[in-house]
């Protein structure tokens, strides 16, 4: 089993240092879902009793149940755009924990 995707990053290619927020998400059979800000980091566990399709920028695939897909920008502030990770919880229960810049 193998999945090979890519995604865009936005570089912050200047001397600009930016805080980071934590925030989390819990989604219950609440249907698909697309994030709509940009993100430094993103981790989505699947909880529930079904798959959970998670789609970066058109590239899909089913999270097992059990597991946990996560994506890190790297450094300098460097964000994954908004609108990246969309993901179907119809069924089951995802868990998303993610950072933002302030």
């Amino acid at each position: 089993m193998g999945l090979h995707t890519t995604t865009d990053i936005i570089l912050n290619e200047g001397l600009t240092n930016h805080t980071r927020k934590a925030a989390f998400l819990s989604e219950e059979d609440n249907g698909t879902v697309t994030l709509d800000i940009p993100v430094h980091s993103i981790s989505i566990s699947n909880v529930g009793a079904a798959v959970a399709p998670i789609t970066t920028k058109g590239n899909s695939a089913n999270l097992p149940i059990g597991s946990t897909i996560s994506f890190d920008a790297g450094g300098n502030d460097n964000t994954f755009p908004e609108g990246t990770f969309t993901w179907d919880s119809t069924g089951t229960i995802l868990l998303i924990a993610y950072t933002l810049l302030s």
